[in-house]
């Protein structure tokens, strides 16, 4: 990947030869075309690298359908061509994937992802719970550590364990970390889903106006 300075390529988008260009945040940038692989070199394949096209094709499926809360949540990763959705990726890829029985493949744990990422004091204790209102996240207050202020801003996340098809609930800016508690309302009709549920804390940072994030923890499934 690289930047595009020169004021007559600018403007380009798509192909040129065996170059892409594309616009990231009003930028151009170019990349090379990746090489057609023949059926031959596709047979040949070691196993190590079907693994890693693996973990790519499975973060990228599961990710690219939850980007909206991804852009929240990893919001000050943002760097020139780099997107909060591309630190998700990386991080995903890296820290998400555990080894299946006794074969070599790997598989997506949806426990171990991460829907925000920061340094922010994350929540105490937090649980969650199903109420006549919809789900109830909690934790303990623990303004005042660390950076951790009562002003804090609760970040909750919910995915129906059938999938993203199934439906997803979230509030991106919910209770105060002093009031210990949110209630996430939930359509009527989705009363009986089975939520996978995370909860993280969000700071207004004052000169850059954007949102210091905690790392997310992963509640199980409501």
């Amino acid at each position: 990947m690289a930047r595009i300075t020169n004021s007559i390529l600018e403007g380009l988008s798509g192909s040129v030869g065996e170059l892409v260009f594309y616009k990231v945040g009003g930028k151009t940038y170019s990349r090379r075309k990746p090489g057609k692989q023949s059926k031959t070199t596709k047979a040949k394949t070691s196993e190590r690298k079907r693994n890693s096209q693996s973990v790519t094709t499975q973060t990228q499926k599961f990710l690219k359908n939850i980007a909206h809360v991804l852009r929240f949540g990893y919001q000050n990763f943002e760097n020139g061509a780099s997107r909060p959705y591309h630190a998700a990726v990386s991080y995903t890829m890296k820290n998400s994937f555990k080894f299946e029985g006794t074969t070599a493949s790997k598989m997506l744990d949806i426990s171990l992802v991460k829907v925000s990422r920061g340094s922010l004091l994350g929540p105490q204790d937090p649980k969650v719970e199903r109420v006549p209102e919809g789900i109830k996240f909690t934790w303990t207050d623990n303004s005042w550590q660390a950076a951790a202020t009562p002003y804090d801003n609760v970040f909750v996340f919910l995915l129906s364990s059938e999938g993203i098809q199934s439906g997803s609930e979230w509030e991106f800016l919910g209770n105060t970390r002093d009031k210990g508690s949110h209630v996430l309302p939930v359509s009527s009709v989705l009363d009986h889903t089975k939520w996978h549920a995370w909860i993280a804390f969000s700071q207004e940072n004052p000169w850059t106006k954007k949102k210091d994030l905690s790392d997310s923890v992963y509640l199980g499934i409501v």
